[in-house]
């Protein structure tokens, strides 16, 4: 399937992306605590050669979004009335807002959007070796002083994140079976946000606002 391997692709840079994300973050000016709480950090990009108001028309699941990890086995679905089903009605409504017209995939759509989590479980351990404490001397030949070897002990750490991503993948321009995504948003830390659904969908609207030029052009 052509998107699923776009995906693939794109989850290879991912985490990449999302560290050079924060590295572009602490350029900014530190945000009072509480903002970090009530908000996910948003990231956009675009290909400056598309010209967005030449689609009309798009499609993406129905209240369902996927759900990839890092960890083997763990990829999933995430589906239903919950924080699937708000996600995708933000993504259609800033569409819809955009002039664009949601419809069935095996209508031709223009565009596809793609909607997942990419969760990253990282653990990592310190190993510490405080060394040997002592006094010196000479009790006999060969043996030094006395004193005492603390052995040495691990610190565990572990980061667990989890990012939306929203991909606008161009079906009207397919060249030799390759698809180009022509729009994404990097949203996140969704695992440690107080309200996920409810930030999720702020932080849609949000990508939204920062891309003015996605409108189709018949509106």
């Amino acid at each position: 399937d052509i998107v699923y391997k776009q995906i693939q692709v794109m989850l290879r840079l991912l985490f990449i992306l999302t560290a050079f994300v924060f590295s572009l973050a602490a350029c900014e000016p530190q945000p009072d605590a509480d903002e970090l709480y009530d908000q996910l950090l948003v990231e956009t990009n675009f290909d400056p050669s598309v010209s967005f108001n030449n689609y009309a028309t798009f499609s993406l699941p129905e209240d369902t979004i996927g759900k990839v990890s890092n960890i083997r086995g763990d990829d999933s679905l995430i589906v239903g009335a919950g924080y699937a089903r708000h996600v995708v009605q933000a993504i259609v409504n800033n569409l819809s807002s955009r002039g664009y017209t949601r419809v069935d995939r095996n209508e031709n759509p223009d565009l596809a959007i793609n909607a997942f989590i990419v969760k990253n479980l990282d653990i990592q351990q310190q190993i510490n070796y405080p060394g040997y404490y002592g006094y010196p001397g000479y009790y006999y030949p060969g043996h030094f002083g006395y004193g005492s070897y603390y052995y040495p002990y691990i610190n565990t750490y572990v980061y667990n994140t989890e990012v939306l991503v929203i991909e606008m993948i161009d079906l009207k321009n397919v060249v030799k079976n390759q698809v180009k995504v022509v729009w994404n948003a990097y949203l996140g830390d969704v695992y440690t946000a107080l309200d996920p659904q409810t930030q999720s969908v702020a932080a849609i609207d949000q990508a939204f606002r920062q891309s003015p030029f996605i409108q189709n052009g018949a509106l």
